[in-house]
């Protein structure tokens, strides 16, 4: 008979923990940790400190966590958090907007040697200078290791010019990556990053979390644009195409008041642009000049300054009469 095997009580307390974090916090971020080391973690921590706890657990237990969470509170998508929790990974609780933590975690990015037996992902460049090290073997490991140009000044190893010892892409072997080290030659730019962020029930995914916002903010202007136009192609009205609309059927209005054989005085004013519009066409067309549309104003003046040379010629026959 297999004896039935007993859980440790550390493992019963770091799932309790996890579950009375759960409860406390209402957001909860997946988040990269296994290329950090314990100073990064520490010094984040730090900057989160009264905003946010970042827990690191063992996998299962943090799944055994969600999964008691769930039984407690049967709060929604917390099987696609469980099965979606990669390895070396830690939870990061926290009351605030998950896109604000993200902004966070980006605005405090460490630079870090780069790592032995990996391909490096930005090129590599040791600067001209003083290294600081003194002269000895370690002058030979520049010089066969990294190639690197040197001369001795000062009874310490200098480097004659700025060089590029990686390209992107290259690989970087245990010998190369511990001389860069000496060098203090530090690279690669490290930033935590989120997988995937739960917040009190919404799955937030990673691709969503570091969307372009800039060009998601010009496809939804596009997007708008095109949709208004095509409201007001259609003859849908709402708040968006109303002032549109009343545009559009003044002016059809006066292409059928233009069309038609009367004559409305209200309406001189636009009779008399219209009239200009296709003079100014014609005379474009044959002398390229341009006529000025009266305004409403001068139109006045004129009326009134016409009357008022009738009144004097009235007046005026009046004493012949």
């Amino acid at each position: 008979m297999l004896k039935k095997r007993e859980i440790p009580q550390w493992k019963i307390d770091e799932i309790n923990y996890l579950v009375d974090l759960f409860h406390k916090y209402k957001n909860v971020a997946v988040i990269n940790v296994a290329k950090m080391d314990d100073r990064q973690v520490q010094e984040m921590r730090k900057i989160l400190r009264g905003k946010a706890i970042i827990r690191m657990s063992k996998k299962n237990l943090q799944i055994r966590a969600i999964e008691q969470y769930k039984k407690e509170t049967n709060k929604e998508n917390l099987d696609e958090l469980a099965k979606n929790i990669p390895g070396q990974s830690a939870l990061c609780f926290t009351d605030m907007d998950v896109f604000e933590l993200k902004r966070i975690f980006e605005e405090n990015k460490w630079m870090i040697p780069a790592k032995p037996n990996e391909i490096t992902p930005v090129d590599i460049w040791v600067p001209a200078g003083d290294t600081g090290l003194p002269t000895g073997q370690v002058i030979s490991e520049l010089n066969m290791t990294l190639k690197l140009p040197t001369r001795i000044q000062n009874d310490t190893i200098w480097i004659r010019e700025d060089t590029r010892t990686h390209k992107a892409g290259d690989f970087v072997t245990v010998k190369q990556a511990a001389v860069l080290k000496k060098l203090g030659i530090n690279p690669i730019e490290s930033v935590i990053k989120i997988y995937m962020a739960w917040a009190d029930g919404e799955l937030i995914p990673e691709e969503v979390l570091y969307m372009d916002l800039e060009a998601f903010q010009k496809d939804v202007a596009t997007a708008f644009v095109g949709a208004k136009n095509l409201a007001i192609k259609l003859g849908i009205i709402d708040d968006e195409t109303m002032e549109a609309l009343i545009q559009k059927a003044y002016m059809e209005a006066l292409g059928v008041l233009f069309e038609a054989p009367i004559y409305i005085e209200e309406m001189r004013d636009e009779y008399l642009k219209k009239a200009a519009a296709t003079a100014n066409i014609i005379n474009s067309l044959i002398f390229g000049s341009h006529i000025e549309a009266p305004s409403t104003e001068e139109t006045k003046t004129s009326k009134e300054e016409k009357e008022e040379e009738e009144e004097e010629e009235v007046g005026i026959g009046s004493l012949f009469g």
